[in-house]
């Protein structure tokens, strides 16, 4: 796979990550507004064992491990065309 293919793949999953951490900051600013006026809301939902709080830190997690994923792939990148320049002669 080329550099630019890889690295096209992983700002994917990281603009999908962002995206996500929104998402969920949003519903959790929600669920606080419920929570404030529930008669406003509806019926207030319990927190589940995976709440929205540790789904955003999940997601900000994969979006670190995805930032240090690009920065390997950057390091591997400069050691390819560090090679390749070694190896084509000088004019």
């Amino acid at each position: 796979m080329e550099p630019r293919q890889r690295t096209h793949l992983v700002n994917e999953l990281m603009d999908e990550a962002n995206l996500m951490m929104r998402v969920v900051e949003k519903a959790t600013e929600g669920e606080r507004s419920e929570a404030r006026h529930p008669t406003l809301h509806g019926t207030h939902h319990p927190h589940g064992p995976y709440s929205l709080e540790d789904e955003h830190t999940s997601w900000g997690t994969i979006l670190r491990t995805l930032t240090a994923i690009q920065t390997e792939l950057d390091q591997i990148e400069n050691a390819e065309q560090h090679r390749r320049e070694q190896r084509t002669p000088s004019a």
